[in-house]
């Protein structure tokens, strides 16, 4: 065959089989090179994706950690426990009523804290690096844990977060931490912030943030803080299974010199994917305290390589047809059927590129560049929908993370940044902003008895009430719980505020049906206003968050504005409760006077009422009335009102001993003691050890304490009266007692409260109900007291009333013990010159 004769056809026909021939070698040789390439890239950039986001999240639990931890410098009510702690603790001579119920206050501060941040364990140790208390994460639920001493031997108590009392017990769990603190970095590492420190044990790691508290300008430690999150097995697996491969850790790996290390910042561009012709694998190595571990991903190769070899069969095969196909219809396909359609499908691709997604001319070909024509049709389309589906997406993200799901109000995020703008604004314009923070009264209440249904039923209910009570110009935001916050601008009178916050408590006196039930919720409002009462967000919210507890602690239902004197308050208080928590160290600032009781018909002293003084070395004189309610408050008043029982009654019986008869002696109660203490155990030590009879024994109890229908508390009355013990209600007439209720009520004595009684002879209202007190107590059998008795008049009204006992200044003020026996030997010998 003449190359040179044949025809141009079948030359171009000759040159395209041996092009065709070449270009299937060439290119087959290249695309197999090119998907062994992409294959490797492939898996390359799924394992870096994979440890991307195994980092990413390590990174923000540790961040999360670190920020669980620097409560510790903050929360003085903790800190002034761990100061407790610090200055009494000592295991020779362990005051085990004082140290463990601090220690049980901290444990429910920590079982709080570690829930707070979603996380698996926490530890508090003292000066001495000595464990204090623990809460950890269990199978059970969350387990909270002290050390205490038994006759300087060291003990744990623990019980789960909803159990009632404390145990004794020998946890074994690998998040249980050291009896000492274990330094795993220096000093100077936490000085100004905390430590990560990561563990490994069971295939398991732990991540640990340490946090030290450092005295001020001394080096010394106060207290150290480890917070620890756990990654279980599960959290592997899951993860394995959103990324569809196998991750794992362990300590070991089959070449831990291509092992990427895990620095502050790791790079994952020197990752190295080992093939073993079975499966990839790839490792990071992490530095932890005991040893090196691996983070380990491995995935088969068995798939990558069947879909390499078919993916090279029909490349080769499409390749071989187009480039026969090309060669025999070039000239006459090219020129009638490519120029002009491969034209008008770029410019429907170019028009996609400069984001023109409207319909375009669709080729009319009848062959693949018509179906070409119309899927680029189409996938304009697509990408059109695809982007205002994403704009969407990105606008509902945006609105919730600025928003409260459940009320559709602006969450705290975005009221923070209002507030944060507000004053921006207001410090340019040389305005004024007030901030509103509003707290349901009931709503705990509303969530234990009719569930957390109806509580959100109720929140959203309160949304939309206070939504059409704000102004436009408002901004009204759910900050979390039953907690609401109002913020308005450009404030001209503070007029205009306590308007809106009366609104606010008139609207919520209209009670709020959800569902089936009318629940009728008040709240208490607290109200700051910059720039008097702060300057910035923090103290701004701050201290209205300081006058809602004002609002509650006058009474709730009222709006209450932040002044200095609160803030003095507040400090003040503060100043009482860690004067208190020293002085019940041994309760030298502590003493007893006692009030003489005097029988009208007996003419001599029949009893005594114990009343507690405190002197303190720090504050002075503090008047009960002062501290009693902050020590009810703190619980407190658990070991104050045990050493008043112990007090009371072994003076009761010294003065039997000194021949002093008297048939009572006296001892106020508080509702929190028989609520929250063991009273029943309490009362049957003191007797133990002071040996005083029981009749001899009469507790006071408020009115609104009997007012309760709880069936322990209840049970509790029942029992002192099986014990022999008496029951006076005190400051009779001042509570809701009903008289049903009163006859149920194992009490054996009224005591007249002294508001009814200064009025006496007088007033006749006091009058009346002095009478109808004194008539109920002698039909129900009750002995009857008249308090607050000064005046000769008042004395002769209750004896013409048949009043039983008479209390006050007109005999004797509350006097020491060495003074009471005087008083009573006084007494017992001119008798006859008391008598009227």
């Amino acid at each position: 065959m003449n190359f040179a004769k044949t025809n141009l056809s079948n030359k171009l026909l000759l040159f395209v089989i041996g092009a065709v021939v070449i270009s299937i070698l060439t290119v087959g040789l290249y695309v197999n090179e090119f998907l062994q390439e992409s294959n490797y890239k492939s898996t390359l950039k799924r394992t870096q994706h994979a440890f991307e986001r195994l980092l990413s999240e390590l990174h923000k639990n540790d961040e999360k950690l670190r920020r669980g931890v620097r409560f510790i410098q903050t929360d003085e009510f903790l800190l002034a426990s761990i100061s407790l702690i610090n200055n009494y603790q000592n295991p020779l001579h362990y005051n085990a009523i004082l140290l463990d119920e601090e220690k049980k206050i901290i444990a429910k501060e920590l079982l709080k804290r570690v829930k707070i941040s979603l996380n698996h364990a926490i530890a508090l140790y003292g000066h001495n690096e000595e464990l204090i208390s623990y809460v950890i994460s269990t199978d059970l639920g969350y387990q909270m844990c002290f050390l205490s001493f038994i006759e300087a031997k060291q003990v744990t108590y623990c019980k789960y977060e909803h159990d009632d009392y404390y145990t004794l017990s020998n946890t074994q769990n690998e998040l249980v931490p050291n009896v000492r603190h274990k330094s795993y970095y220096k000093s100077d590492e936490v000085k100004n912030g905390s430590k990560i420190t990561y563990h490994y044990e069971d295939h398991e790691l732990f991540t640990t943030a340490h946090q030290s508290l450092y005295e001020s300008n001394n080096p010394s430690v106060i207290a150290h803080i480890k917070l620890t999150h756990r990654y279980p097995k599960s959290y592997y697996e899951n993860l394995s299974k959103d990324l569809d491969l196998l991750l794992f850790v362990n300590d070991s790996y089959a070449e831990p010199g291509k092992a990427l290390t895990i620095g502050e910042q790791p790079s994952l561009d020197n990752l190295a994917i080992i093939n073993d012709k079975e499966s990839y694998s790839s490792a990071l190595k992490l530095q932890a305290q005991d040893k090196e571990i691996y983070f380990i991903i491995t995935f088969g190769i068995e798939s990558f390589t069947k879909n390499l070899n078919e993916n090279r069969l029909q490349l080769l095969a499409v390749l071989g047809v187009i480039l026969i196909a090309i060669a025999l219809l070039f000239r006459l396909l090219f020129l009638r059927y490519l120029s002009r359609p491969m034209h008008a499908l770029m410019t429907q691709i170019i028009k996609i590129q400069k984001g023109d997604y409207s319909p375009s001319p669709v080729l009319q070909s009848g062959d693949e560049l018509e179906t070409i024509s119309q899927s680029i049709d189409l996938l304009a389309k697509a990408v059109d929908e695809r982007e205002n589906s994403l704009k969407l997406s990105q606008e509902t993200l945006a609105y919730l993370s600025e928003h409260d799901s459940l009320t559709s109000l602006p969450n705290r995020r975005y009221f923070q940044l209002q507030l944060e703008h507000a004053l921006e604004l207001a410090k340019r314009n040389g305005t004024k902003v007030a901030l509103l923070f509003i707290d349901l009264d009931v709503f705990k209440h509303v969530n234990d008895t009719l569930g957390h249904d109806i509580g959100d039923l109720l929140l959203i209910n309160v949304a939309r009430r206070l939504e059409g009570i704000m102004r436009s110009a408002d901004t009204l935001a759910r900050i979390g719980g039953d907690e609401f916050n109002v913020l308005i601008q450009d404030i001209k009178e503070v007029m205009t505020v306590e308007y809106i916050a009366k609104k606010i408590l008139d609207d919520f006196n209209r009670p709020f049906i959800c569902g089936e039930h009318t629940i009728n919720a008040t709240c208490s409002i607290g109200i700051a206003i910059f720039p008097d009462d702060g300057r910035d967000t923090v103290t701004l919210s701050k201290n209205a968050d300081l006058a809602m507890y004002k609002a509650k602690e006058e009474g709730r239902d009222r709006y209450h504005f932040f002044s200095t004197d609160l803030s003095m308050y507040i400090q003040e208080k503060i100043k009482i409760i860690d004067a208190l928590k020293s002085a019940i160290n041994d309760f030298s600032e502590f003493y007893l006077l006692y009030q003489p009781k005097i029988s009208l018909k007996e003419n001599r002293v029949v009893s005594l009422e114990a009343l507690i003084r405190w002197n303190s070395a720090e504050l002075g004189f503090i008047p009960p009335d002062r501290f009693i309610p902050i020590a009810e408050e703190t619980n407190l008043i658990l070991p104050i009102g045990a050493w008043v029982l112990e007090k009371a009654c072994s003076d009761f019986v010294k003065m039997q001993s000194l021949g002093i008869r008297l048939d009572k002696i006296s001892i106020n109660v508080s509702n929190v003691q028989i609520k929250h203490s063991n009273m029943i155990h309490t009362l049957k030590e003191v007797i133990h050890k002071t040996k005083i009879e029981p009749r001899y024994i009469e507790l006071e109890i408020t009115e609104s304490y009997t007012a309760t229908n709880d069936k322990h508390e209840f049970d509790t009355l029942i029992e002192f009266r099986y014990m022999n013990i008496g029951l006076a209600i005190d400051d009779f007439g001042t509570g809701y007692s009903s008289l049903s209720y009163l006859q149920r009520l194992p009490v054996t004595r009224l005591k007249i409260d002294k508001s009814f009684v200064e009025n006496l002879p007088g007033s006749s209202e006091s009058a009346a109900i002095a009478k109808a007190i004194i008539a109920m107590a002698k039909a129900f059998g009750l002995a009857i007291t008249a308090e607050g008795v000064e005046r000769e008049d008042q004395l002769e009204f209750l004896r013409a009333e048949n009043c039983d006992e008479i209390q006050g200044y007109y005999f004797s003020k509350p006097l020491r013990l060495e003074q009471v026996v005087t008083f009573c030997e006084d007494f017992r010998h001119n008798a006859t010159e008391h008598r009227p």
